[in-house]
């Protein structure tokens, strides 16, 4: 556990790693790319992501090889992210929260109780949301490969938690992402930012005595020692992508390109690993004797009325084509709700 730990909050950043992409063999151009993420080894993140590797290399004969970087070793995502975008960096898997750094309007999927099942977030995202965000993506030199999984957000906290009003008693930390800012504005929180990669000392310090939190980091990472209360409160879901450098991708042969896409490995898959890890993971922390709340309904009820009003200033703190987009967002949601929903 520790070294997971050590592992993912270490940022190497060493400029003899900042090469160019392609080099050219003897029989024609041969690729050699750096793949990067935050995701701790040992997840179903790295694996997707290194059989998508092997595939790859196996589907181009080797003249596609890719060196993964995983556990921030590069960076965190902000950093990586502006590096992807100007073709320093060429692929990667990344948060929704992260990815809104540099696409803000992004973060408009991971709004607040926007979905009520996984079945709704695997429906949206696979008919619809690939269309909505693509042109953004884009803007930004960036080409989205594939949807990720992160899965849904809950509240680790130094104390029990049970309604808005027991977080609101406490320092939290919020993310860069407008839809994060929103949220705890609405509950009436100001919340404090603090990079991801800083969360475990800003936790030892005091200078936040909790924060929103996916399942699997949560545990792997070791937060669970240092805010041993965590409430299920199934707020906000992130997918996070798989993204890449446009140009790059631009220069490619259609054979190349279609190998990339040949080479993804089913979404299905990873979602299946990241939910049942989570899962399981969670029955470890509460072995652990963490203090894991699941709340009733009416609980559940009181959070989703504390934050009604949010989704009016989180589109205009995103600005760009979120005032355009969010519609689209919840035009796609309920279709996909609609087709769900028993006759």
């Amino acid at each position: 556990m520790n070294k997971i730990t050590t592992i993912f909050f270490t940022a190497i950043i060493s400029t003899g790693l900042m090469v160019a992409s392609t080099v050219q063999a003897d029989d024609g151009m041969k690729h050699q790319w750096r793949y990067v993420s935050i995701a701790p080894l040992g997840t179903p993140w790295v694996s997707h992501g290194q059989a998508f590797r092997d595939a790859l290399f196996e589907n181009t004969d080797g003249a596609i090889d890719i060196t993964m970087y995983n556990g921030g070793q590069l960076g965190n995502e902000e950093a990586t992210l502006r590096e992807l975008s100007e073709g320093t960096i060429d692929i990667g898997g990344f948060s929704m929260a992260g990815i809104s750094s540099l696409v803000p309007e992004m973060a408009l999927a991971t709004a607040p109780y926007l979905f009520d099942s996984y079945a709704e977030v695997d429906c949206t995202y696979d008919n619809y949301l690939i269309d909505v965000f693509s042109p953004l993506v884009e803007k930004a030199n960036l080409k989205l490969i594939q949807w990720n999984e992160i899965g849904y957000t809950h509240m680790m906290t130094q104390s029990k938690v049970l309604t808005p009003e027991d977080a609101n008693a406490l320092k939290m930390r919020v993310s860069a992402s407008p839809a994060g800012r929103s949220y705890w504005a609405a509950l009436g929180n100001d919340g404090i930012y603090v990079p991801f990669m800083e969360m475990a000392s800003a936790l030892q310090t005091g200078l936040i005595q909790g924060a929103s939190m996916q399942t699997i980091p949560y545990v792997a990472m070791g937060f669970m020692r240092l805010a041993p209360h965590f409430t299920l409160t199934r707020d906000s879901h992130d997918a996070g992508a798989i993204l890449m450098n446009l140009d790059l991708w631009n220069s490619l042969s259609a054979d190349h390109q279609a190998a990339i896409t040949n080479s993804l490995q089913p979404q299905q898959n990873l979602r299946a690993g990241v939910r049942g890890m989570s899962a399981y993971l969670l029955g470890q922390a509460k072995a652990a004797g963490i203090q894991v709340y699941e709340l009733t309904d009416e609980q559940h009820g009181a959070f989703r009325t504390a934050v009604q009003d949010m989704y009016g200033p989180m589109v205009e703190d995103m600005g760009g084509d979120a005032a355009a987009l969010w519609p689209e967002v919840l035009a796609a949601r309920d279709l996909c709700r609609a087709s769900l929903t028993p006759q």
